[in-house]
């Protein structure tokens, strides 16, 4: 990934005449990309009429540093900014985003903000104070081609050492066993988060010490590997869009994604496995929950409550019904609606691996640290370091980071 200048960021976010020109300065949101938030980005710019909205979507990664460049630099080129139950704890912890407890309390009726799960309001209050108006819970399911598997007489698999042989059975020179998402730094994060809470002691003990070079750790991360084995090559190059079009395409046998790469599987348009994939939640449970949404930035000069009436907007019950296609809603009503789940036949599998997920650490410097763990995973599951060498330096940096930044451990 291409690293940005701050200078750089902060020049192109003011490039334009519509934001030199103040008076006639549109709501600038900066956002992640996938269907989802495409969808949701849209109904912010028809939202109130007369508001010019614009949308600046991006691969997660590069919106994270974009993001973290600009708000550090309290620059007020972003207005509404993408935060997920992760990136938010950073955000807060730098007052970067204005809580929004008063124009929640006082549009809740209006916007029937009651409805909103309590578990994802949960994800974005800290100490007492709501940043992020939630818009999916989003979870991971194990992607499989139903035929293939059929068609030498197996089933999905009940554990990942299943996933692990079905994988290397599947593999054929003209398709992979299954898809492994290991591109810098999230992807790598999602797929290894399943394997060390699964097989492992997750990423940390309960003293902040880093857990994932535990004999358990070390364990599942060789499971990891040798799953990565049977994926396609140059893993370390594919990130979750990468992996969608391979399963799409036919060039891979299964794979652990989100929900939300589930309906364009049967998008005839964009997919040739149409009617032939299916899911299940991940074996042994423990993938990752995620919840995401939109706050306000603590430096943007616009009106707070417009700000807030688009992101509201956005996530009205009729916007959360038409986007369940894509993502889950995180409106009670909805969550519990038999009709979403006749609709959409990912939701059974999606309702169950809800159950059984797990979110990141609630670790500020999750990302931070992620990024030391993410490239020794890499670094493990390609063959270039031995994994325990791997994990016991991702723990000897992680450690010095978390010592070095005053942060738990």
């Amino acid at each position: 990934m291409t690293r940005l200048t701050r200078r750089a960021v902060l020049a192109g976010l003011a490039s334009t005449p519509a934001i030199r020109a103040r008076a006639a300065e549109p709501v600038r949101v900066l956002s992640h990309r996938y269907p989802a938030l495409e969808f949701y980005t849209n109904r912010m710019k028809e939202a109130l009429p007369g508001v010019a909205v614009d949308v600046r979507l991006m691969p997660f990664d590069r919106m994270l540093e974009l993001s973290n460049i600009a708000l550090s630099a309290r620059s007020d080129s972003i207005d509404i900014v993408y935060a997920t139950d992760v990136t938010v704890r950073s955000y807060v912890r730098n007052g970067w985003l204005r809580p929004l407890n008063d124009l929640w309390a006082r549009l809740r009726e209006e916007f029937a903000l009651g409805d909103f799960a309590d578990a994802a309001v949960r994800a974005f209050t800290i100490d007492g104070h709501l940043y992020v108006m939630p818009h999916s819970v989003t979870v991971m399911l194990l992607f499989y081609r139903r035929d293939l598997l059929a068609d030498a007489g197996f089933g999905p698999p009940r554990s990942i050492a299943d996933y692990a042989t079905l994988a290397r059975k599947l593999a054929t020179p003209a398709r992979a066993g299954t898809v492994s998402c290991i591109k810098p730094v999230d992807s790598t994060l999602n797929e290894a988060h399943w394997y060390l809470n699964a097989l492992g002691d997750g990423w940390f003990d309960a003293a902040w010490r880093p857990a994932f070079n535990s004999a358990r750790g070390v364990a599942a991360i060789e499971m990891m590997t040798s799953v990565v084995a049977s994926a396609q090559p140059a893993p370390t190059t594919y990130g979750n869009d990468e992996c969608t079009v391979a399963l799409q395409q036919g060039l891979a046998a299964m794979g652990l994604q989100w929900v939300t790469r589930a309906r364009p599987m049967d998008d005839p348009a964009k997919s040739r496995v149409v009617g032939q994939m299916d899911w299940i939640a991940p074996p042994q449970g423990h993938a990752r929950l995620s919840s995401d949404g939109y706050a306000i930035s603590a430096f943007s000069r616009q009106d707070a409550e417009t700000l807030f009436r688009l992101i509201a907007t956005s996530a009205n019950a009729a916007n959360m019904a038409e986007a369940a296609r894509m993502v889950m809603p995180p409106r009670r009503t909805l969550l519990d609606d038999p009709a979403m789940a006749k609709a959409n036949r990912f939701y059974p599998p999606a309702l169950q691996s809800l159950a059984a997920s797990v979110p990141f650490p609630p670790l500020p410097d999750f990302y931070a640290v992620g990024d030391i763990v993410a490239r020794r995973i890499a670094q493990a599951v390609t063959g270039q370091m031995p994994v325990r060498e791997a994990m016991d330096a991702a723990a000897e940096e992680t450690t010095r980071f978390l010592r070095d930044h005053g942060s738990p451990g």
